[in-house]
């Protein structure tokens, strides 16, 4: 073992400010563990000094003993010199060590075999100088930052030399698919089954009986239709002592299999894995990185890479990872992340590492999802609730961070609860059988199909009744109906994965990137700024997605949300484009999860912008490939046929969720510019002004009932109509009043008129010039002496004249058109009695 200086600094638990009274051990001196170094004065203030200013402050000693063992080399401080708390971070002594303690194993120096456990009073014990876990095992080697750094610059030259790159590889959804049902266990006996009498009947000498084929087509019909895709399918057994449970766990309850018994675990390998492993493991140094157990991890391991070659013994599992929750890149590699890939389902995990190549989850057993890590949120496909965490450097995982009692405690009961809901949720499978479950719903859906097929060809050509020449003939014609046919069973489980084609493509471009920056880097040496690092490779590949494009989101992000914070948006600058939240020019694309919204419709009117749903945005950033717009396209509108139909009359949009892009209509744009259905309003009031006439005694009413008529009508404009029929305001209906039989002799006033203030005008008017039955009734000898006394009741009509009457709501609104109809009335009177 080489001597190495190791720097001392100060404590920061000392005094500060402190001066150094003289120097206790001398440069080029050796020096125990706990001889003293140095002694220092401070000022001391009594808390009581504060209260009685007739105390004063004390001078006190301290002094400061060596923590390691070895020879002084030099010191950076002297007798006299003050140093205050800035300054105690700065080293003041240096010591050669025979022996740093860089690495240890079980609390023992890997090197010299000290223990490293032996508490003294100078700083604890020495296994905090090597705290770091670089390997797999939980019980392997624990390395100082210093040994960190060195083992890895090793193993990165290592590399380089063989043109290889570090891979770490998650095995649930990613290249493997798991699941307890024993559904699955049956259909693959079944399937065996099958294939046994395949191969007895290949076997079967000719001349066999008739009855004995029959028998063996019938039974060729029972081949289970899984059976092809469960043919790779590997299986194996895990017992109780595997799944994390603690002893008072164990015995209680019906419904604890899973931690008495333990269960049978079926894997079905990814399409391809065979390939992928073997292609990637010659440019790359593999590792395991997984949330199951490590016993199950060592079953998978052995399934898809038995002889070793793959992935050598390197396989981190949640019992060695220190957490259930989360990944740690530093945990392999806690000083230089520069050469490290990842592949994972989950970007979450792994808090959107810039090391990371996502991939699409594998659901072989359907809504089986990763039964190792039930207890994590369900992650869906786009979500705009939550934001895309920004990459954040991983810290090293270290021994050395203390904790708490009371925290240590805490978190052993959260990771027993996680542990007992994952069990839980194992558990529910082997009870429930939610494959055998979803195999019966297709089925009938199948059968339901099927049946809705035949009825409907015999309801397009339906069937001759059969010719009879006798009675017995009849007889066999009113046989009853041959019994519904067999449907056969349809296949819930496929092979129909091609992930790792895409991921496996990935890995190559990210490779050759590297090594040609390599290899750059090194022939030019300073004249060359490439750095050759998968973190700026990785996130500079994923920006490619949609570079150049510029997006605009429409029904996408909801009202409550800011579009920046939304996921939709940061992912789409994370994968290279740009947002808006307008239709400029710069505008690209429009993404859309429904038709009909005033964004889309202002997009469809402008020639370049392609109008897509969201699926094509979530499915170029899942396989990170800008995908073809053309399967994505919005359909353009039937023309004379509304885009988005309204299921409720009520509503005033043809949004049923209307978003911001459903009021982006210009509030200065004129009235009559808002399309309101088909009627030409200027028209309708001409019209009517028309009918009516002018009269100069009417004219504040008119301007009163126009500047009444055109409020209405503006808020109606201004209220999200689409280009459907208008939906006017339901108002509450009136009494029915007299109606004309005609108006000029051509317009009847009817109920559904009187719903407006223009209907009302017309009731009025047709009173006014002639063609009131109020007139024609009323005489002077009905009137009687009375007639002009303020007693006289009410001339309007009743119900028994006119079969109707007004309600309260027309008295009150028509008290200024009533004292115009005393004075018409009085004026016709006088000129009937001269």
């Amino acid at each position: 073992m080489d001597d190495s200086p190791t720097e001392l600094r100060l404590p920061q638990t000392f005094p500060y400010p402190i001066k150094v009274v003289s120097i206790d051990a001398a440069s080029q001196s050796s020096v125990q563990r706990g001889a003293r170094l140095l002694t220092y004065s401070f000022v001391y203030l009594p808390l009581a000094a504060k209260r009685d200013q007739h105390i004063q402050p004390e001078t006190r000693f301290g002094t400061w003993d060596s923590s390691v063992e070895g020879t002084i080399t030099s010191w950076n401080i002297k007798a006299g010199d003050v140093i205050s708390q800035n300054k105690a971070s700065r080293p003041v002594v240096v010591v050669n060590e025979p022996c740093k303690h860089g690495m240890q194993i079980g609390g023992l120096c890997a090197l010299c075999g000290k223990d490293m456990t032996n508490l003294d009073y100078t700083e604890g014990n020495d296994t905090a100088r090597a705290s770091i876990q670089m390997t797999h095992s939980a019980f392997g080697p624990t390395v100082s930052f210093e040994e960190a750094q060195r083992i890895e610059r090793e193993t990165a030259n290592r590399l380089l030399k063989s043109k290889k790159l570090s891979l770490i590889v998650d095995l649930d959804q990613t290249i493997v698919h798991a699941t307890v049902d024993p559904t699955v266990g049956e259909w693959i006996a079944e399937g065996e089954a099958w294939e046994t009498r395949q191969a007895k009947k290949a076997s079967t000498t000719p001349g066999s009986s008739d009855d004995s084929d029959e028998d063996s087509d019938s039974e060729d019909e029972e081949c289970n239709p899984n059976w092809e895709a469960l043919k790779d399918v590997k299986k194996f057994r895990l017992g109780p002592d595997s799944f994390g449970a603690g002893p008072q766990q164990k015995g209680k309850g019906k419904n604890k299999l899973v931690e008495n018994e333990g269960c049978m675990y079926y894997i079905k390998p990814r399409p391809g894995w065979k390939e992928f492993l073997q292609e990637a493991a010659t440019k790359y140094e593999m590792h395991v990185y997984t949330m199951g157990t490590r016993a199950y991890a060592e079953e998978v391991c052995a399934a898809i890479d038995p002889d070793g070659s793959i992935f050598g013994g390197r396989l981190l599992s949640r019992d060695e990872s220190g957490s259930l929750t989360q990944k740690s890149l530093r945990r392999l590699f806690p000083c230089d992340t520069s050469m490290v890939v990842i592949i994972d389902d989950r970007a979450d995990v792994w808090e959107w590492s810039p090391n990371l190549l996502k991939v699409v989850p594998y659901d072989f057993f359907v809504g089986i999802g990763d039964i190792n890590s039930s207890f994590l949120p369900k992650i869906q496909p786009m979500t705009v609730s939550s934001t895309v965490p920004k990459p954040v450097p991983d810290k090293p995982s270290t021994s050395s961070e203390k904790s708490t009692p009371e925290e240590i405690e805490a978190a052993e009961k959260v990771a027993t609860a996680m542990l007992t809901q994952n069990n839980a949720a194992l558990e529910a499978q082997l009870e429930q059988r939610p494959l055998a479950k979803k195999q019966e719903e297709l089925q009938i859906a199948e059968g339901e199909k099927v049946q809705h097929e035949k009825e409907k060809e015999r309801t397009q050509t339906p069937e001759q009744p059969p010719e009879t020449s006798s009675d017995e003939n009849k007889e066999e014609t009113a046989s009853p109906s041959p019994k519904p046919e067999k449907v056969a069973r349809k296949a819930l489980l496929k092979n129909d994965d091609y992930e790792l084609d895409r991921v496996g493509k990935l890995l190559d471009e990210v490779h050759r990137r590297f090594f040609k920056a390599y290899e750059e880097r090194t022939a030019r040496a300073k004249h060359i700024s490439t750095l050759y690092d998968v973190t700026k490779i990785i996130p500079s590949i994923r920006s490619e997605v949609f570079e150049g494009v510029n997006i605009l989101f429409s029904s996408v992000i909801p009202l409550d949300t800011d579009p920046e914070k939304a996921e939709v948006w940061q992912l789409a600058y994370l994968f290279g484009g740009k947002c808006s939240v307008e239709l400029t020019k710069d505008v690209t694309h429009v993404v859309a999860a429904k038709r009909g919204t005033v964004k889309v419709d202002m997009a469809r009117k402008r020639r370049g912008v392609k109008i897509v749903w969201v699926s094509w945005f979530q499915d170029s950033v899942a396989t990170w490939k800008r995908q073809d717009e053309t399967p994505y396209l919005l359909d353009e509108p039937v023309a004379g046929s509304s885009t988005s139909p309204v299921e409720d009359v009520h509503q005033i949009s043809s949004d049923p969720e209307p978003d911001a892009d459903d009021w982006d209509i210009d509030p200065f744009a004129p009235i009559h510019d808002v399309p309101v259905g088909n009627v030409d309003w200027g028209d309708a009031t001409a019209e009517v002004m028309a009918e009516l006439g002018s009269d100069a005694d009417d004219s504040d009413e008119d301007d009163a009932m126009s500047t009444k008529s055109e409020d209405y009508w503006t808020e109606e404009a201004n209220s999200g109509v689409s280009n459907d029929a208008p939906r006017f305001k339901r108002k509450r209906l009136r009494s029915l009043t007299p109606s004309s039989d005609s108006l000029n002799g051509s317009i009847a006033v009817n109920d559904d008129t009187l719903r407006s203030p223009l209907a009302k005008r017309k009731k009025l008017a047709a009173e006014r010039f002639g063609d009131s039955r109020m007139k024609e009734a009323i005489t002077a000898d009905d009137l009687g002496p009375k007639a002009g006394s303020s007693s006289q009741p009410s001339s309007r009509p009743t119900s028994e004249a006119n079969g109707s009457t007004y309600g309260d709501e027309d008295e009150e609104e028509d008290e200024e058109g009533d004292e115009d109809e005393d004075d018409f009335l009085a004026r016709e009177l006088e000129e009937e009695w001269g």
